[in-house]
């Protein structure tokens, strides 16, 4: 069914190979309550498997209008600016693949996250509690003050499972690399325009990883923590104010220390990530001083 009127809710998923996966995690939407004004973007990164088959057998039942992509190669995290640029959903949902929503125990997630957009126009994103089944524990969003009930400030939405007030971004404001951390810009962004990052720890998602990707206990472990440690440094470096540049430079030190080993290899690696995401970073502004400092007051060296 095609998309053919704007919509409340754009539902959108980036996949590759995990045509299991992101089966669940679209029954996993359809089985809680959902606007009639929903509709899902796919975007297959070029899938050798059977997912167009299972994502569109899905879809075709669902009785809601869709868009289905597939990319001519993997362009990793990157699927999240073509998810944006085909929604035309008021707020977008992005979802893991491998994440479920937690609709047995509340089929109004949705509802419910609607209710708080819909009532605070001054908030641009809005994380949802995520459990881990790796970690056996939430991945807390870094939170500041209670802002509305059950709402907190937060400094970072984690893209796993979060909603975006499109009409607040001009353009995709996801970072169109490989690698992850597409969340980090829009979220310094909206600290930037002075609208809120916020989170709601009472709608939850369930992350179903198949590593945990902080344990140094394989080669592929090793990829994540490289893109773990590198990445969100790159973005800082071009995003952060160039005098707060040692702190930041000081704190990815610490990070590589504690979590890498120190290879020539491993190092090799982290350089040509760095770097990529460096350019891949150009289209973005420097934040504020202003806005670092006050980051710094509300979540302090987590921000580092």
């Amino acid at each position: 069914m095609e998309v053919s009127a704007e919509m409340k809710l754009t539902i959108g998923l980036v996949t590759m190979n995990r045509e299991r996966q992101v089966a669940e995690a679209i029954q996993s939407c359809l089985q809680s309550n959902l606007p009639n004004e929903t509709e899902f973007v796919v975007i297959n990164n070029a899938s050798t498997d059977n997912t167009e088959t299972v994502v569109k057998s899905i879809l075709d039942s669902s009785g809601f209008p869709y868009v289905y992509y597939k990319t001519e190669s993997n362009i990793g995290a990157g699927g999240g600016t073509l998810c944006f640029e085909k929604s035309t959903g008021e707020y977008i949902y992005g979802m893991d693949d491998d994440a479920v929503v937690d609709f047995e125990n509340d089929p109004d997630f949705f509802v419910k996250a609607i209710e708080i957009l819909d009532g605070h126009q001054n908030i641009a994103t809005l994380a949802t509690q995520i459990y881990d089944t790796a970690w056996q524990a939430n991945r807390q969003a870094i939170c500041g003050k209670e802002i509305y009930l059950g709402v907190y400030r937060c400094k970072m939405f984690c893209g796993g499972s979060h909603f975006l007030r499109k009409s607040f971004f001009d353009t995709s404001p996801y970072l169109s690399n490989k690698y992850g951390y597409e969340e980090l810009p829009p979220s310094l962004m909206a600290m930037d325009a002075g609208v809120i990052n916020a989170f709601c720890p009472d709608l939850i998602a369930i992350h179903k990883p198949a590593v945990n990707k902080w344990v140094r206990a394989s080669d592929k472990n090793m990829e994540y923590l490289i893109i773990e440690c590198g990445v969100p440094y790159a973005i800082k470096r071009k995003m952060y104010p160039i005098i707060c540049t040692p702190l930041t430079l000081l704190a990815y030190k610490q990070r590589c220390k504690k979590y890498l080993q120190q290879t020539k290899s491993i190092r090799k690696q982290l350089s040509d990530i760095v770097s990529n995401t460096m350019q891949m970073c150009n289209r973005m502004e420097s934040i504020k001083f202003s806005t670092f400092v006050k980051m710094f007051m509300d979540f302090g060296s987590s921000i580092l």
